[in-house]
């Protein structure tokens, strides 16, 4: 396929999508264009071959249940993205065929370039960035400012350069879920009467039945990212997710998920539970619940695979990978902080110096008036 996506319909230079404006924009007609106006122009620029080769291969291969569309979709994205792979970590990123992806977001170490990707990892959504790199990086310094004893280096302009807008996989489930919990629950009573002191103990049997219908419970599918970091960026609103399109990923990188989704459901499965879990518990009334069991069943289970954006950024001190991420859509950070202990120190000793200088201060004046 000769057509390469998402380049300008006025002077064929590169498209990007930008965060801030929602549109699709050329950094050298100025133009600006929607989603719609892109797929519009490259729906002009297909070839017709292409679709009638999809359409034949559903044919021979009736087991394949996609649709001739669905086929096509998969065979571009096969055709306009390329895998690079980062031989010092291993991390698999994944990026348009115009992307020069020339480091490793985890690493920082130089990647090469791998082949192309199968049309098995295209998404059905993406979550476009809501906000560009410059805000990206405003957040994180106030963030960063915020915090004592933290190593000028980690927010100095050669390790913010690293900032790295990265579409994460993740799985996201939809379910109807059904919990009953079967325990003793106690209420309890103490009174004083003269020198005693009594206590009533009453037992009931609890019976509680409880169904949620869940929708969009996520989990993501990289080995290579903590899945707590993940969730500590969450929650996504998932109502600004577009079908997914290659030229979302232009300007940005995206990871490759190699963790599928019957590996990342048992996370699903205790997220959803123990969130049932906990509202039948506090619905109770009890001092005290004993003895408690819980009996959970998943009806209509639903999956989309869809990438959700985050800015990225690893931090290397002494020896150790500090890694942040900030939720693309709302701006929200994890991460943990290092301590730079000698500036701790000069900052302790600098109070234990003033301490010493009041104190003989406050002696002068009292020795004085004695």
């Amino acid at each position: 396929m000769d057509v390469k996506l998402y380049k300008c319909p006025n002077c064929s230079a590169e498209l990007k999508f930008d965060p801030d404006k929602q549109r699709f924009c050329c950094d050298y007609c100025r133009a600006e264009f929607t989603q719609q106006e892109v797929n519009s122009f490259l729906q002009q620029q297909s070839e017709d071959g292409q679709k009638e080769q999809n359409n034949q291969s559903e044919q021979s291969q009736p087991q394949d249940q996609r649709t001739a569309e669905q086929q096509q979709a998969d065979a571009e994205f096969s055709e306009n993205t390329r895998l690079y792979q980062c031989p010092s970590c291993g991390a698999e990123i994944v990026a348009d065929m115009n992307t020069a992806a020339s480091f490793c977001y985890y690493c920082h170490n130089p990647v090469i370039l791998k082949g192309r990707v199968e049309g098995i990892y295209r998404p059905s959504k993406v979550l476009p960035f809501a906000f560009g790199r410059e805000k990206a990086i405003e957040y994180f310094n106030e963030w960063a400012k915020d915090k004592k004893y933290v190593p000028d280096d980690l927010i100095s302009e050669k390790q913010i350069e690293k900032m790295t807008g990265l579409y994460v996989p993740f799985w996201v489930a939809d379910a109807i879920t059904r919990s009953r919990m079967t325990a003793t629950g106690e209420t309890i009573r103490t009174w004083t009467s003269g020198d005693y002191r009594y206590t009533q103990t009453k037992s009931y049997m609890v019976i509680r039945d409880l169904n949620v219908e869940y929708d969009g419970v996520p989990a993501d599918g990289s080995r290579k990212i903590e899945d707590d970091l993940m969730e500590s960026i969450e929650p996504y609103d998932y109502r600004n997710t577009k079908d997914f399109d290659m030229a979302y990923l232009s300007g940005f990188l995206a990871d490759k998920f190699d963790v599928n989704k019957e590996e990342v459901y048992p996370r699903i499965h205790q997220r959803m539970f123990e969130n049932n879990a906990a509202a039948i518990e506090s619905s109770c009334g009890y001092d005290k619940l004993v003895g408690k069991k819980f009996n959970n069943d998943v009806e209509k289970l639903r999956w989309n695979y869809m990438l959700l954006p985050v800015w990225f950024m690893t931090f290397h001190y002494k020896g150790k990978m500090w890694e942040y991420a900030i939720n693309g859509q709302t701006g929200k950070i994890a991460g943990e902080l290092p301590i730079d202990e000698r500036k701790m120190k000069r900052h302790l000793a600098l109070v234990a110096v003033i301490t010493m200088l009041i104190v003989l201060v406050i002696g002068y004046f009292l020795g004085g008036l004695l």
